[in-house]
């Protein structure tokens, strides 16, 4: 790279091992939080919480997200503007989980570990990498539902109340309630388990005994180009592989798009870190990076919210109800999933120019 800091005291050990006590830190302060903070909940009109999967039925789910309803709606599926959710806001108060925050934590801790995971020695990181990959999947899986839930929110906001027949709010709050509680749950339960301490502990020990490569000062910029190269080229075959998938498909489980954004996430802060001894080269690289994460998501987003409303306007129609509305705002997440297929393709487009990579 033609504009790499020359800083004879900076090593690639340095960096790496600064980083991951960043990183390590804010797991911990992550899951001290206070149980009796207010949490979001849901009333006739507003849905607060979220979703990247579909509603709660006893059909099996997509990784991805979503459902079909293949079951009549029961009677306590029929909503019933009246009906307390004392008991579900009991049970997310209880969870006291920032899911948000938590999420973040390990994408970034995770995302420094597989960056360097050439750099990074020692028997903690192989179980690290996998305890990471399990809180993940679970973690995950409860911000996902917010993020759905939001562009729901978006969507409804914007229709024109006269569009509006049957008790879709109601629904809306009757269904995400139940699942937003379970996967809160989930994740509550997950930091009490066995494998979350064994996480906890192999993050510190790696903190602790900082078995990293690269200690001399004349090898770094060579040893953070390498890193960053490899998570770059593994970055671009899995965006490539993305965007072929994403155009035309009509599932939320397909395509498999976790991957790609955990791999897009790996070269943002993989850039970050390296940003002081490679210079602008990094810090454009983490920019292109990160946006194609953000179109990645945001195509994730869509396509479950579309798949929510599907699922949504069968229960409405099981239970007697209109599902007209939901048959607009389908309309509606389909043309937002169309923008988001345009605009990840674009970023893979950005992300993929020659000479964004010459590291």
């Amino acid at each position: 790279m033609g504009s790499k800091t020359k800083a004879a005291s900076v090593t690639a050990s340095t960096l790496v091992l600064a980083a991951l006590r960043e990183r390590v830190a804010a797991l911990h302060a992550a899951v001290e939080f206070e149980t009796d903070e207010p949490v979001p909940t849901l009333d006739d009109t507003e849905v607060a919480a979220s979703s990247d999967g579909a509603p709660d039925t006893d059909a099996g789910q997509d990784d991805d997200g979503g459902t079909s309803v293949t079951v009549p709606a029961a009677p306590e599926e029929v909503p019933d503007a009246d009906a307390s959710d004392d008991e579900d806001d009991d049970s997310v108060v209880a969870a006291g989980v920032d899911v948000e925050g938590l999420a973040e934590v390990l994408a970034e801790l995770d995302a420094v570990v597989a960056g360097f995971a050439p750099l990074i020695e020692g028997p903690d990181v192989t179980p690290l990498r996998a305890e990471l990959a399990w809180a993940r999947a679970i973690v995950d899986e409860a911000r996902g539902l917010e993020d759905t839930v939001d562009v729901l929110e978006d969507l409804l906001g914007g229709l024109d109340p006269s569009l509006r027949l049957g008790p879709v709010e109601q629904r809306l709050r009757l269904v995400v309630s139940a699942r937003t509680t379970e996967r809160r749950d989930a994740v509550a339960t997950m930091l009490t388990q066995p494998e979350w301490s064994s996480l906890v502990e192999h993050a510190d020990r790696l903190v602790l005994t900082a078995p990293i490569a690269g200690s001399k000062p004349k090898h770094t910029a060579k040893v953070l180009a390498s890193a960053l190269t490899a998570a770059d080229e593994a970055a671009r075959q899995a965006a490539d592989a993305a965007v072929a998938e994403a155009r035309g498909s009509d599932r939320a489980g397909d395509p498999q798009l976790a991957p790609v954004i955990s791999a897009a996430t790996t070269v943002a802060t993989t850039a970050h870190v390296t940003q002081p001894v490679l210079g602008k080269d990094a810090r454009k690289l983490a920019r292109a990076a990160e946006a194609l994460a953000a179109a990645l998501v945001e195509r994730r987003r869509s396509e479950a919210a579309a798949h929510w409303l599907v699922d949504l306007a069968d229960l409405a129609h099981r239970a007697g109800e209109p599902s007209f509305t939901y048959g607009v705002l389908h309309v509606g997440a389909r043309t937002r999933r169309e923008l988001a297929d345009d605009a990840l393709e674009a970023a893979v487009t950005a992300y993929t120019k020659p000479k964004l990579h010459k590291l």
